[in-house]
């Protein structure tokens, strides 16, 4: 809820149609994400998490009206109104019309340093003034590569972000901030790291990146830090090394746990700060053990407690259903994925 001291960033659209027939689409949109929904004498409104998107009548057409604590999270709000707008091929029309401009959840920086970590992992850091937003809350962004030639994505007079050849066209992956500092002037630090695997676009694009290149991101978004829990359970592989890393630094000295981390070289073993009261383990990707099967064989605590499990698409899947069938509620685990195994 809104404390009267936050201030709101807002936008207003109408729709083309009645309530009647815009409402049932945005409710269906809801229900397929799990989102909240409230209903009232003059509207349905829809919470999303970082926002809200209320719809109401207004003289045989739809009025809509989106809001956000955040600059960053109405952008993310309207891009998303705008493409499920699409979506049911309804007309949508802004009334807070604006110059078209950069996106509020971009950044553009300037890698500063490029270097091998380990065998399996390259760090870059990246600096600029509008990184320092990334300090706070979601602990992940994503880099943008476009298409051969293609600008930065900009926004149009609606305010909805453009991607240059469409957004299809455009590769997102995720990353998690390492580590980040903000100098006193507001310029942003930021070290992240890369995992390096035959065929992969960010893989490929390491290997030729120097130091001075502009690079753009989007965000912060997902996960904001470690659950609040007195013992917690990090299980990751490859791919799920710097987001566990990062979430070690973060919780509480007085933490317990185990942190299980896979990786293809033994050479990819860091030393990383963490409280006395979790064991870090890495894993070579050389027996039968895998990050499912290690969740498998865990004793958990019966209570105080959270699990973070990170690894391909399948494995996320069952390491959540093994949860649940432990009893575990939604709000003791989070299971995650960077990745998809190619189909056969």
């Amino acid at each position: 809820m809104t404390t009267p001291s936050e201030t709101m960033h807002t936008a207003r659209a109408l729709l083309n149609v009645p309530s009647s027939r815009a409402t049932p689409g945005f409710r269906d949109f809801a229900a397929q994400r799990g989102l909240s929904v409230e209903n009232t004498a003059t509207g349905t409104t829809i919470r999303i998490g970082v926002g809200t998107v209320t719809l109401a009548e207004a003289d045989g057409r739809t009025a809509l009206h989106i809001a956000s604590p955040e600059a960053v999270n109405l952008q993310l709000v309207r891009d998303a109104v705008a493409a499920r707008v699409a979506d049911l091929g309804l007309t949508l029309d802004w009334q807070d019309k604006t110059a078209p401009g950069r996106p509020a959840n971009l950044s553009l920086a300037q890698v500063t340093e490029v270097r091998r970590l380990t065998p399996s992992y390259t760090r870059v850091v990246m600096e600029g003034p509008q990184l320092a937003r990334f300090a706070t809350g979601p602990m992940h962004f994503r880099l943008l590569f476009g298409p051969d030639g293609a600008d930065w994505p900009h926004t149009d007079a609606g305010g909805v972000t453009q991607w240059p050849g469409g957004a299809a066209a455009w590769h997102r992956p995720v990353y998690t901030t390492r580590s980040i500092d903000v100098a006193p002037d507001g310029v942003a630090r930021i070290a992240f790291d890369v995992f390096l695997h035959a065929g992969g676009r960010v893989t490929e694009w390491t290997r030729t990146l120097t130091p001075g290149a502009e690079i753009a991101v989007t965000g912060p978004g997902g996960g904001r830090g470690p659950a609040p829990a007195g013992w917690h359970l990090l299980i990751g592989d490859e791919t799920a090394v710097p987001v566990i890393a990062r979430i070690l630094t973060e919780l509480p000295a007085t933490t317990t746990g185990t942190a299980l981390l896979f990786v293809p070289d033994a050479g990819d073993a860091q030393t990383l700060d963490h409280p006395p009261g979790v064991k870090v383990h890495w894993i070579l990707r050389d027996g039968a053990q895998t990050p499912l099967s290690a969740l498998r064989a865990q004793t958990l605590p019966d209570a105080d407690r959270f699990v973070f499990f990170a690894a391909e698409r399948q494995e996320a899947l069952a390491a959540r259903a093994h949860l649940l069938d432990l009893g575990l509620a939604k709000t003791e685990f989070q299971s995650a994925s960077y990745w998809s195994a190619p189909e056969d």
